[in-house]
């Protein structure tokens, strides 16, 4: 790949060397393609399924993988390949939302309690430090015993999980970043606090904050996938992840591919979304180019 750097724009030189070091890194290849994969089958996978994933035949339970039923089939006699796939769409949709939710909102008000201070960011940060004190999941699991179960609801557990950790790191970059010289320039030319938030601060921000949603969204992958494995998410017969795994735990023994599949999935999902967050980390570290 040819790479053409532009003389006297040592910022653009930076961006494209950091980028060089992304492709130069085989990680990032395996979890772009991974993400790829997943975002394929979950938008075209229950389209091109072989069977409804919610038909059920009792004289097929349990059968063995085949030609068939290439994952066999569940305790309603359902094509368990049918129901992976059709789960990917359901996961990774709630996964993606809650977090883009959560750093959306989270951003935003980030980059106005770190620019305002004062009260605004006295009240940021206890809202924060609150959620914090509870881990991803058990706060999930509060909200959801709240407001109820179900896609819709998951999706605002999860983002309102995130969305502290978002403030935080918003906050902190904001704080860096309006000392800089550019911000003080714009102050000095009369420009509004509101236009130095969204015009000035917030795209320097911007790149941390998908870092980590890329990172984050592996975190909710597992989140939802536990929320759903204890009964609080996604509800039967709809297929999730977790809700495979929870319904195939009791047969453990005799039938082992009923949460063998889903596992490997989302193992698959978590890895990859991993890989990808390094990759990005490693084009959008602040530390590689002069912002």
């Amino acid at each position: 790949m040819e790479l053409h750097l532009q003389p006297g724009d040592p910022a653009a030189a930076a961006r494209q060397s950091a980028l060089a070091k992304v492709f130069q890194n085989r990680l990032a290849y395996v979890g772009a393609i991974g993400c790829l994969i997943i975002a394929l089958v979950a938008i075209f996978g229950p389209m091109l399924v072989p069977h409804s994933p919610f038909s059920q035949s009792m004289l097929n339970r349990f059968a063995s993988p085949s030609v068939v039923h290439w994952f066999g089939t569940d305790g309603f006699g359902r094509d368990l390949f049918s129901r992976v796939i059709y789960a990917t769409r359901v996961s990774v949709v709630i996964s993606l939302a809650s977090v883009l939710l959560g750093m959306v909102l989270g951003t935003v008000l980030g980059v106005i309690a770190g620019y305002r201070r004062g009260w605004v960011d006295w009240v940021a940060m206890e809202f924060v430090n609150l959620f914090l004190a509870f881990p991803t999941i058990v706060l999930g699991i509060l909200i959801l015993v709240a407001i109820g179960a179900g896609i819709a609801n998951m999706v605002i557990a999860l983002s309102l999980a995130f969305m502290p950790r978002f403030i935080r790191l918003a906050r902190a970059e904001t704080m860096a970043i309006s000392e800089k010289a550019f911000v003080e320039a714009a102050r000095a030319c009369g420009a509004s606090d509101w236009r130095i938030m969204f015009k000035y601060i917030l795209p320097n921000v911007a790149g941390t904050a998908i870092i980590t949603a890329a990172l984050w969204t592996a975190t909710a992958i597992r989140a939802e996938a536990a929320l759903s494995f204890l009964g609080l998410g996604v509800q039967p017969p709809h297929p999730s992840w977790g809700n495979l795994i929870s319904d195939g735990l009791q047969y453990i023994l005799g039938n082992p591919g009923l949460i063998m599949y889903p596992s490997i999935a989302i193992i698959f999902a978590v890895l990859s979304f991993n890989m990808l967050g390094d990759a990005l980390r490693d084009y959008f570290d602040p530390r590689l180019y002069d912002r």
